[in-house]
């Protein structure tokens, strides 16, 4: 009997070192032929990629197919570009890509109405201004935590750790975000020809009551171009509201859907984190004296008379030559990004009047979730770990194949080709490792550091992490919301007396509940910070 049991494990050592040898040749020939399309990746790839190559080898998979469901304009040669990937991941984890973009316009919609009916997704693009959190609630994405340990080792050693704090709800990670800038200033960006010929000296105009000199002079020099464009018939409440608070103040909006209604607040820099309502007298005051200004404005016509209706995309209007300064968010090379949105006819310049801050809407504004519905997460997992870790693969889903789509310039730098069929949707900052990307004419060579810098020092919002449970005022929450979107149109300047038409409002508000809501808020929060500190 002894001797059959000493066979038997002399057997089994045998068979193991047999399987070793095997996987070790396997993984040769994995490696071999390095300049063949599905097998590019550079030298830190395939260090990046360890983690995932730890996983079953391709032969030991089934096949399956990973579909990755994003928000992009459907172009040309997507059909190719989803081919190649295909023959990389068939090789190395016997998995085919089906890409699935859709345009900004029909995407929220789209993907809930996928989710709702249970269709079969795999990789989904999600973000805070998507409803992410509330998509978490109705259970559309699975846990990731586990999925990320087996298979997405790569991911956990290059993001930054807040990006992986900022999307869990009850402690659980259901999202992975896009590896880019963590946070963004919001800013004033110029044209800068036009700065450079009035002579305008930017770092002075920090308010929207700041641009009025400015506003009034370019009506008179250039009558074609707009000063204060807003586009309210396209769903956001204007171009100032989203500076109105943070340019006078230290509140920054917080709780349920903060960027879209802007009713709950706290002092970013006090050490008591106390929630104000938009209903406290100084926020009144705020609300009231810019109101007053763009009604000012309006009248002026330093506002376009259609601002409440109008639909028009800023950018077609800057490529047609008509915007000399707007709002914005600003990150290292956001000026240059916006030239080569611009098909490089202009030059902007921007100045910065609000501290970048790490809030938790911005640290989920883009990210990747694996559906409820996947019949493979562990594969999807596999696909979105090579995503922020091999260039090869993050560049061919973004600029599309080399001679074809762009021509390569340098190691690390590309030229796209003009009406190639694919690389014009703004897929950078939707997948995987933006640190990846090709740099494009204009691109700094250091951009990424610089994008490492400014994640690195940027101030932590004393929330981040904190998501609001609304359970308990859902009703009441959902009637603030009716009544904020009820009156955006005063964030436009169209409507005369707004600081009587905010009285009313605010009246609703307080009638609907508002401060049953704060002090629901403020019960978490004091609970938050009491077990994270």
């Amino acid at each position: 009997m002894r001797q059959r049991r000493s066979i038997a494990v002399v057997v089994a050592v045998v068979l193991a070192a047999m399987l070793v040898l095997q996987a070790c040749s396997s993984n040769k020939n994995n490696n071999a032929g390095s300049e063949s399309p599905s097998a590019v990746s550079s030298a830190s790839a395939s260090e990046s990629q360890k983690p995932s190559e730890s996983a079953s080898p391709a032969s030991e998979l089934k096949p399956y197919e990973v579909s990755i469901t994003y928000f992009g304009t459907p172009e040309a040669d997507v059909a190719l570009v989803e081919e190649k990937l295909s023959e990389f991941f068939k090789e190395k984890i016997n998995a085919t890509i089906k890409l699935q973009p859709i345009s900004a316009s029909d995407y929220q919609n789209r993907t809930e109405l996928m989710m709702n009916t249970g269709e079969k997704m795999d990789l989904v693009f999600t973000a805070s201004w998507l409803n992410y959190f509330g998509n978490v609630t109705k259970g559309a994405f699975l846990e990731l935590d586990e999925l990320l340990d087996k298979h997405g080792q790569g991911i956990k050693d290059t993001i930054h750790p807040l990006y992986l704090e900022a999307p869990r709800m009850k402690g659980k990670l259901y999202a992975v975000p896009t590896n880019k800038e963590i946070t963004q200033g919001q800013s004033f960006t110029y044209r800068k020809d036009i700065v450079e010929k009035y002579n305008i000296p930017i770092e002075t105009i920090n308010k929207w009551a700041d641009l009025e000199p400015w506003y009034e002079k370019i009506s008179k020099e250039e009558p074609g171009m707009l000063n204060q464009f807003i586009n309210g018939g396209s769903g956001n409440q204007g171009g100032g509201v989203y500076m109105m608070f943070e340019t006078n103040s230290n509140y920054r909006p917080i709780g349920p859907t903060p960027g879209k209604t802007q009713m709950f607040f706290v002092d970013y820099t006090s050490p008591d984190v106390k929630v104000k309502t938009i209903l406290d007298p100084e926020l009144v005051d705020i609300n009231k004296r810019e109101f007053e200004l763009f009604r000012k404005y309006y009248e002026k016509g330093y506002i376009n008379a259609d601002a409440a209706t109008n639909k028009a995309d800023i950018g077609e209007l800057r490529r047609q030559g008509k915007i000399w300064v707007a709002s914005g968010v600003w990150k290292p090379g956001s000026d240059i990004e916006l030239k080569i949105a611009d098909n490089n006819q202009y030059d902007y310049v921007s100045h910065v009047v609000t501290e970048p801050i790490v809030t938790t809407d911005l640290a989920t504004g883009s990210m990747m979730s694996i559906s409820r519905t996947s019949e493979d997460p562990e594969r999807a997992m596999m696909v979105l770990n090579y995503l922020h870790t091999d260039p090869y693969v993050v560049n061919l889903i973004v600029h599309g194949i080399e001679g074809k789509h762009y021509k390569k310039v340098g190691d690390n730098r590309i030229e796209p080709i003009a009406d190639s069929g694919y690389g014009a949707s703004a897929l950078f900052w939707v997948i995987g490792s933006q640190m990846l990307n090709y740099l494009k004419p204009g691109q700094p060579d250091d951009l990424y550091e610089n994008w490492k810098k400014f994640n690195d020092t940027a101030v932590r919002f004393p929330l981040m992490g904190f998501v609001f449970d609304d359970t308990k005022v859902k009703n009441e929450v959902s009637q603030l919301i009716g009544i904020v979107s009820e009156y955006k149109t005063l964030a436009t300047g169209a409507l005369s007396n707004p600081s009587k038409l905010l009285d009313e409002r605010n009246a609703k508000l307080k009638s609907a509940g508002v401060e049953k809501v704060q002090a629901e808020l403020q019960a978490q929060i004091d609970a938050w910070l009491a077990d994270n500190k």
